[in-house]
């Protein structure tokens, strides 16, 4: 009987040590809400904003390891809807979640307006996928590779703001 309410006792402590392990993994993320739209409609919204789309002004930014970062905001009805990298040496577009480690700024913020002004009759409309609340992010192409995405609300379809990227033009674009 003894050796029956031991056992019991070691699988009861293994069980609640190994718990705070699986609560772990979830992370403390909420469900997401199901959107209503499809993603052929975000993509819908997407490609027909695209014409509407604008530049702001270029900003730069400096990294944690003293690194130039050359930005260009996209604006669409007044808000910031998402941002483009830039090689701070050449002005060439950067594929997003390129790293580059530049130490200075060998482009005018004129050059890098007119570099994507060249590439933005270009750019395409890449499939969508879902967000982590539930909403579309519909990738924006340049010679088949993202270069920038934009949110669509899942359930009315509208073009959401990039909270990051606003907040980064009213810190670093004077």
């Amino acid at each position: 009987m003894k050796t029956v309410s031991a056992c019991v006792g070691i699988v009861a402590i293994s069980l609640l040590l190994n718990l705070p392990a699986f609560a772990k993994k979830d992370k403390g993320q909420a469900y997401q809400i199901q959107p209503t739209i499809t993603a052929e409609q975000a993509k819908a919204a997407v490609t027909s904003a695209l014409p509407q789309l604008s530049l702001g002004k270029p900003f730069t930014k400096q990294g944690k390891r003293g690194d130039i970062k050359l930005e260009i905001p996209l604006m669409w009805e007044g808000k910031v809807v998402g941002r483009m990298r830039l090689n701070p040496l050449t002005g060439v577009v950067l594929v997003k979640g390129q790293k580059l480690e530049v130490q200075k700024l060998s482009v005018a913020p004129e050059q890098a307006t007119a570099a994507i002004q060249k590439i933005m009759p270009n750019l395409q409309v890449g499939s969508a996928w879902l967000g982590k609340q539930g909403e579309w992010k519909v990738p924006l192409l340049y010679q088949g590779a993202v270069i920038t995405e934009i949110s669509v609300h899942g359930q009315n379809g509208s073009i959401l703001p990039d909270w990051k990227a606003a907040k980064d033009v009213s810190l670093f674009g004077r």
